[in-house]
C-alpha cells in the first residue's frame, strides 16, 4: 500500500514554512481553489441565494429605517393632535363659561330690577315726604321772586336762598337714592354669591370633562404608539426568520460544494501521489496545476449525484431497500 498525504493551505506564509521542509522526493500540485469552486455547476445556485439573502438584508435594513421614521412621525403627530386638542377644549371651555356668564347676568339683572321695585315701594312714603317737604318752601320762594317788588339786594339774597334749598332737595335726593342702591346691593349679595358658586361648579364641571376627553385622548394614541415599535419588531422578526433560513441553505450548499472540491482532490491526490496541494502559491516551487482536472471531476461527481437523485425519485421508497441489499 503505498502511504500519500495530502495537505491543503491557503495562506502563502504557510506555503513558504512548507517549502522550507518539504523534501526533494515530495510531489507537489496546486488547485486555484476559486476559480475550480466558480465552475461548479451548483455555484449559479450558491450565487443566486447568495444575492436574494443581500437584496433581503437590504430590503430588512430600509424596512427598519422606515418604520423607525413612520414610529417617530407617528410620536409628533400624537403630540400636535394632543396640542391642538387641548387648545381646542380651552377655547370651549371659555366659550362655555362665557355662555354661562351671560345666561347668570341676564337673571341678576332681572332680579336687580326686582328688587329696585321693591325697594322704590318701600321707601315710596319717604321720598314723597322729601318731595313734599321741599315742595312748599320753593314754592313760596319761587311766588316771592315772581310778584314781589324789591330791592336788587334783597332780590339777591333770595335767589340764594332759593338756590340752597334747591341743592338741599338735590343732596337729600341723592343720599336716598343711595339708600336704595344699598338696599337693592345688600339684598342682591346672596344671590351674588349663589352664581358665584354656580360658576364656580360649572368651571370645575366642565375642566373634568376636558380632562377626561384629553385622558382617553392620550390613551388611545398612547396604545397606539405602543403598539408601532411591536408591529415593527414582529415584521422585522419574520424577515429574520427568513434571512436566517436563506443564510443556513447558502451554508448547506456552500459545504456541499466544499465537500465535492474536497473529494475530488482527495481522489486525485491517492491517484497520482501528491504529498501537497496547495490551494495557490506564487512562488518557484515545482507544482502540478490540477485545477482543470478538478474542475472536470466536480462537473462529472453533480451529473452523478443528478443522475442518482432521478433515479431515487423513480424508484418506490417500499422497493429501494431490496435494491440497496442486492447491490
Amino acid at each position: 500500500m503505498i502511504r500519500w498525504l495530502l495537505i491543503v493551505v491557503t495562506g502563502l506564509a504557510l506555503l513558504f514554512s512548507a517549502c522550507g521542509k518539504m523534501g526533494s522526493g515530495e510531489k507537489i500540485a496546486v488547485v486555484n481553489w476559486d476559480k475550480a469552486l466558480e465552475n461548479h455547476p451548483q455555484y449559479a445556485s450558491l450565487q443566486r441565494l447568495k444575492d436574494e439573502y443581500n437584496l433581503l438584508l437590504d430590503k430588512r435594513r430600509e424596512q427598519e429605517i422606515i418604520g423607525k421614521t413612520q414610529i417617530s412621525g407617528l410620536a409628533k403627530l400624537h403630540q400636535l393632535k394632543r396640542s391642538s386638542k387641548q387648545n381646542f377644549l380651552s377655547a370651549d371651555f371659555m366659550t362655555r363659561m362665557a355662555e354661562k356668564q351671560a345666561v347668570e347676568q341676564e337673571k341678576l339683572k332681572q332680579l336687580s330690577g326686582q328688587l329696585a321695585d321693591e325697594v322704590d315701594k318701600e321707601l315710596a312714603e319717604e321720598e314723597k315726604k322729601l318731595e313734599s317737604n321741599y315742595q312748599l318752601r320753593l314754592f313760596n320762594l319761587r311766588l316771592k321772586l315772581d310778584t314781589v317788588r324789591m330791592m336788587p339786594e334783597a332780590r339777591k339774597q333770595l335767589e340764594a336762598e332759593l338756590k340752597e334749598v334747591q341743592a338741599a332737595r338735590d343732596r337729600d335726593r341723592m343720599i336716598l337714592m343711595q339708600h336704595k342702591i344699598g338696599l337693592v346691593n345688600q339684598r342682591m349679595e346672596p344671590h351674588l354669591a349663589a352664581m358665584r358658586q354656580r360658576m364656580d361648579a360649572y368651571a370645575k364641571q366642565l375642566q373634568m370633562q376636558m380632562m377626561e376627553s384629553m385622558r382617553q385622548s392620550a390613551e388611545k394614541d398612547t396604545s397606539a404608539l405602543q403598539k408601532a415599535p411591536t408591529a415593527l419588531k414582529d415584521l422585522l422578526g419574520t424577515v429574520d426568520q427568513e434571512l436566517d433560513q436563506r443564510q443556513q441553505e447558502i451554508e448547506t450548499l456552500e459545504t456541499s460544494l466544499k465537500k465535492d472540491m474536497e473529494s475530488i482532490v482527495a481522489k486525485l491526490a491517492k491517484q497520482r501521489g501528491y504529498t501537497v496541494i496547495f490551494h495557490k502559491y506564487r512562488t518557484n516551487v515545482s507544482a502540478d496545476d490540477i485545477t482543470g482536472d478538478v474542475i472536470a471531476g466536480v462537473k462529472s461527481l453533480a451529473v452523478r449525484k443528478k443522475a442518482a437523485e432521478a433515479l431515487s425519485k423513480k424508484v418506490p421508497a417500499k422497493t429501494r431497500p431490496e435494491q440497496e441489499n442486492k447491490k
